[in-house]
C-alpha cells in the first residue's frame, strides 16, 4: 500500500508554479531541504588521525574505524550529491536523470537511491531516517574521541552490527 500511495503522490504534477496559494514551489522545497541536511552533516572523520590515535588495533578498535569508514563513505555521497544538485538549480549544471531523482526524493521525503546504496537498512522517511544518522555520528564521536569502550553500546546504529559480535567474541 505504501508503494501504490508512493506512486499517486509521484504522478501529481511537477510544475514549479502549481498549487496555487501554496506559498512555495518545489525547487523552493527542495532547496530548503537541501540546505538543511548540508548545514547539519558534520564534517567525514579524519580516517589518518584516528589510526594513529589508535594505539592498538583490538577488534573493537577495528570495528570502530570500519564503521567510521563506512560513515565517510555516505556522509560524502550526501554531500557531493547536494552540492550537484544545488548546482543544478543554480542553473550552474545540467540537471540529470540522478539529479532529479534526488530532488524527487528531498521533495516526497524518501531516501535518496544513491545515499541508500551506502547507508544501513532503514524504513523511515528522510528526515527521521537523517536524525537517526546524525545521532549515529554523534555515537561514533563519541567513541572514537578516545577508543574507550562506551559503557553503553547502540548495536542497531552500527551500518554492521555482527562485527561488533564479532569483536566480543574475540576479545
Amino acid at each position: 500500500s505504501e508503494n501504490l500511495f508512493r506512486t499517486v503522490l509521484e504522478m501529481q504534477p511537477r510544475d514549479s508554479s502549481s498549487g496555487a496559494g501554496s506559498g512555495t514551489t518545489r525547487e523552493e522545497k527542495v532547496k530548503y531541504t537541501l540546505d538543511e541536511i548540508l548545514e547539519k552533516l558534520p564534517e567525514a572523520f579524519n580516517m589518518v588521525e584516528l589510526s594513529g590515535k589508535a594505539q592498538e588495533r583490538t577488534p573493537y578498535i577495528v570495528v570502530a574505524l570500519q564503521e567510521c569508514e563506512r560513515m565517510n563513505n555516505l556522509t560524502q555521497e550526501i554531500r557531493r550529491s547536494l552540492k550537484e544538485v544545488d548546482l543544478g538549480l543554480k542553473g550552474e549544471l545540467t540537471i540529470t536523470a540522478e539529479m532529479e531523482g534526488l530532488q524527487n526524493a528531498l521533495f516526497f521525503n524518501s531516501i535518496p537511491d544513491s545515499w541508500t546504496k551506502r547507508a544501513y537498512p532503514s524504513m523511515h522517511g528522510l528526515a527521521a531516517w537523517y536524525a537517526d544518522l546524525l545521532l549515529r555520528i554523534r555515537e561514533l564521536e563519541q567513541w572514537v574521541s578516545d577508543f574507550n569502550m562506551p559503557a553503553c553500546i547502540w548495536l542497531a546504529g552500527f551500518f554492521n552490527p555482527q562485527s561488533f559480535l564479532t569483536a566480543i567474541m574475540q576479545s
